[in-house]
């Protein structure tokens, strides 16, 4: 088996296997935010986990949370992109033929990275920092952005960058948020929480909105 051939198949294997983490995280989420919060952003880094997870360290005055939130959700939140980028390097041609069948074509949907490798033509490298702080395809991003060959030196920083900005403006507003807490008024720490939640990802979904359009 050739070198390159080999490195593919491993490549694959972790991104199936985030995949998995991801989904298997959903079913489990009620039960880890309670017992197992960390494991949990180990398993899934969302934006909503992080927003959560903000909102429980300020809320039950464990500001050492925090960190322990950031360390656990790095290696999923900025690793997990990147092996998405050096999967699209290495499958650049077939993405570009769109003849990925299989297991691989539903890893790297060819359709949807066609897509963002023309808004990367269009928009440029602020593309993938801004794509980190919406709602936004993350992994695809890097997929598109391998596949088009944007040098290392450019999309891994840019991308880190992003990650890390995207995740101190999530847990920043959770931790506002867990200052609304109050257990002798829950019907106005909700409502609170709620405004504030649906001000933040209406503005990640305008970003996304605008990174979304070609011209």
């Amino acid at each position: 088996m050739k070198k390159s051939t080999r490195l593919r198949t491993f490549l694959l294997w972790l991104a199936g296997l985030r995949i998995v983490l991801s989904i298997a995280a959903i079913p489990l989420a009620k039960f880890l935010y309670s017992n197992h919060f960390l494991l949990l952003v180990v398993m899934r880094p969302t934006k909503e986990v992080l927003l959560a997870g903000a909102f429980k360290a300020r809320a039950t005055q464990s500001p050492g949370l925090l960190l322990q939130i950031v360390l656990a959700a790095l290696p999923l939140s900025i690793l997990g992109v990147w092996l998405f980028y050096y999967l699209g390097r290495l499958y650049s041609s077939e993405i570009k033929s769109e003849k990925l069948p299989g297991i691989v074509g539903r890893i790297l949907p060819v359709k949807k990275i066609a897509k963002l490798q023309k808004v990367l033509k269009k928009k440029g490298p602020r593309v993938v920092f801004l794509g980190r702080l919406a709602a936004f395809p993350s992994a695809l991003v890097g997929a598109a952005a391998g596949s088009s060959k944007v040098p290392e030196k450019k999309f891994l920083p840019t991308d880190a960058a992003g990650a890390l900005v995207s995740i101190a403006e999530v847990m920043s507003v959770g931790y506002l948020l867990g200052g609304f807490f109050n257990k002798d008024d829950p019907e106005t720490t909700w409502l609170l929480t709620g405004v504030g939640v649906i001000g933040l990802f209406g503005l990640m979904f305008l970003i996304g909105r605008y990174l979304k359009r070609e011209s």
